[in-house]
């Protein structure tokens, strides 16, 4: 590590730890956490999680995004 709080340098020693594996079982999580969410809204009779079926896709998106960024510097 060059610098203080250098994500590279914290990068590197976690990937010894497994950080790949974290990112893709974090991965793994969202999509079925997205899954049971949809399936769940669509089966509900409270019609404003039915609004929310219109959301999840752009943040399922953005929350496996989020998770490739997991195992990244910065």
């Amino acid at each position: 590590m060059e610098k203080a709080y250098d994500m590279s340098g914290l990068v590197a020693e976690l990937k010894g730890q497994g950080l790949e594996l974290a990112e893709e079982a974090a991965k793994g999580a969202l999509v079925a956490v997205f899954a049971w969410l949809e399936k769940s809204a669509a089966l509900s009779e409270n019609k404003y999680d039915d609004l929310a079926l219109v959301i999840y896709p752009k943040m399922k998106e953005y929350a496996l995004q989020k998770a490739d960024e997991i195992n990244s510097a910065g």
